[in-house]
């Protein structure tokens, strides 16, 4: 594959760190989603790429993450705080820690956000389970209270992960949700990256103004049902500029390229916008190191 790409082809994606990687399997066994974790990690080292974080939508992925050796690149494990794994625990956190996390991810199709507008991740895991439907609704995790304010779980959460030094994101937190973490996490200096809200809101500012990173995905580009487009994201990269944005794929279907090849598009279509390789590296390199506590 690498011989069939064009000269200097990795230049973009050089000590690029992917935070939101989906490993396989992730949803199921019987939905293969691309090849093998460790040839794709090659494959990433082989583009320039510097490290991923694995991230799965069930279960912690700590093990995975210390199984997949590739030199001269990390891969960082990770845990979502979903009801398979006890939804908003401290406790959780902490043995996440202990077995090396490196990234919480707040819930996912977990959140009573995502039950609430029926989720694409829900919707998937219902074909895997028949009886996935009324877990989810009857386990549904809100993180703020009626009055609007972050429950008392949520804070011990975040808390936990300031304590250990974690990285934290918001899953699929409501906008709502996520402007109250984001809240949160700047009064105790805690490090967050709110995860591709373009699915929500275009209103990013309050967050790069509170301090956390903000997430753009190259999976709601490539889908058939695709809502967004790469000059969506271009239009909110210029409402925010490139200092508290990320770059990530996010992509997990049998339609789209390995993760590192979209990366590359990714990175691609927007050199061809008008970013800078300058620009472009902050958000696939320096701001990733950053959020993940690492020094750039």
């Amino acid at each position: 594959m690498i011989d069939a790409l064009p000269t200097g082809f990795d230049q973009l994606l050089r000590g690029a760190i992917d935070l939101h990687v989906h490993g396989y399997p992730d949803l199921s066994a019987g939905t293969p989603n691309r090849g093998d974790d460790h040839d794709v990690a090659r494959l990433a080292s082989a583009y320039g790429m510097s490290g991923w974080v694995l991230k799965s939508h069930l279960w912690a992925t700590m093990d995975r993450a210390r199984a997949l050796t590739v030199p001269d690149f990390d891969v960082h494990g990770s845990i979502t705080l979903n009801p398979p794994v006890g939804g908003l625990e401290p406790s959780v956190v902490e043995l996440a820690a202990a077995h090396g996390a490196r990234v919480v991810f707040l819930p996912t199709w977990g959140a009573a956000a995502d039950v609430e507008r029926g989720g694409y991740i829900a919707t998937l895991l219902g074909r895997v389970s028949p009886s996935f439907g009324e877990y989810a609704a009857r386990n549904a995790i809100a993180l703020c209270d009626a009055n609007g304010a972050l429950t008392g779980r949520a804070r011990a959460v975040i808390d936990a992960c300031h304590a250990l030094g974690l990285a934290l994101a918001t899953g699929h937190a409501s906008a709502a949700e996520s402007r109250a973490v984001a809240a949160y996490c700047a009064g105790i200096g805690q490090r967050l990256l709110i995860t591709h809200p373009l699915h929500y809101t275009t209103d990013l500012r309050d967050y790069v103004d509170m301090g956390a990173f903000v997430e753009f995905c190259n999976a709601p580009l490539v889908h058939p049902d695709a809502h967004l487009t790469v000059r969506d994201v271009h239009a909110a990269l210029e409402s925010i500029g490139p200092d508290r944005a990320v770059l990530t794929t996010d992509v997990f279907s049998r339609w789209v390229p390995p993760e590192p090849e979209c990366l590359r598009m990714f990175v691609e279509q927007l050199a061809y916008l008008g970013w800078t390789a300058e620009q472009i590296h902050t958000m696939v390199a320096t701001n990733p190191r950053a959020f993940l506590g690492e020094q750039t």
